[in-house]
């Protein structure tokens, strides 16, 4: 797997395929080889960017706290390393917020984004209250007893019941060893996004929530929606947090169908 320098961090990547460039990124505890069956639904028609978050999997970590914006500077540093024309990011919850923070700040890099169900808690701020109160019960009493592999369980438990009921025990433990992660991400500062912030996005978005997921981080995708005018919503059936691994053949569609009208120049409402 290679990997580049960036932002005194060493992201480990990969890719596959051929044609435009999709770039997948990770949510809590995650790694690039999460998205592999996106990748292989995928990479026939695209070229498909994989890569370790820094902290997460093989990617080093620096002495600085996590932010969403210093992941998004790591992204961002990515993408013009490996001189990428603009891109489709596809993001998943905390990866999708870090996507959010590119197409806003970075929006040159980007032809377009996939976010599904980015947890932004200033866009439903009374739900996102009820979600961490959830969350922290559960995980809290685990941190507390300095057990990481179990608070990483209890996360997964809570806030990824589907993704996490599909895995067995060695597919849960590349999550397990990113348990210093998830203190990271649950300890970073707030990452405030406006309904005005998004009101000013031109960049084609799709925003996915799937309808069995908790109501806090279906809403995100909701408010995403209804606010950037370039945005649709899709929601998945039958389906959680982890859209691409509980819905995986729908969630490719769409990318696919999204990604195609994008690198087309075409409308995607």
């Amino acid at each position: 797997m290679p990997e580049v320098a960036v932002n005194g961090v060493r992201l480990h990547y990969d890719v596959a395929g051929n044609g435009p460039p999709l770039v997948f990124v990770h949510g809590m505890c995650g790694f690039g080889a999460v998205w592999s069956g996106q990748v292989d639904r995928l990479s026939d028609a695209f070229m498909c960017v994989t890569y370790d978050r820094r902290g997460h999997g093989s990617s080093s970590d620096g002495d600085v706290p996590h932010t969403v914006p210093l992941h998004g500077d790591d992204l961002a540093a990515l993408l013009r390393a490996l001189d990428l024309p603009p891109v489709v990011i596809v993001g998943s919850s905390g990866g999708a917020r870090i996507g959010l923070d590119v197409v806003l700040r970075h929006s040159r890099l980007v032809a377009g984004a996939v976010l599904s169900e980015p947890p932004v808690f200033s866009l439903d701020p009374e739900r996102g209250r009820e979600f961490m109160n959830t969350v922290a019960a559960a995980v809290q009493p685990r941190l507390d007893a300095r057990d990481l592999r179990d608070a990483v369980d209890a996360f997964f438990e809570v806030v990824c019941p589907g993704l996490w009921h599909q895995l067995n025990d060695e597919g849960k433990e590349p999550y397990r060893n990113n348990g210093r992660m998830l203190v990271a991400d649950l300890h970073q500062p707030p990452f405030v996004v406006t309904r005005e912030d998004l009101a000013t996005i031109q960049l084609p978005l799709l925003a996915i929530a799937g309808t069995d997921s908790d109501a806090f981080l279906r809403s995100t995708p909701r408010v995403i929606a209804a606010d950037v005018p370039s945005a649709r919503l899709l929601e998945l059936s039958r389906c959680g947090h982890v859209t691409y691994a509980e819905q995986p053949d729908a969630f490719a569609d769409a990318v696919r169908t999204f990604a195609e009208s994008v690198f087309a120049g075409g409308s995607t409402g």
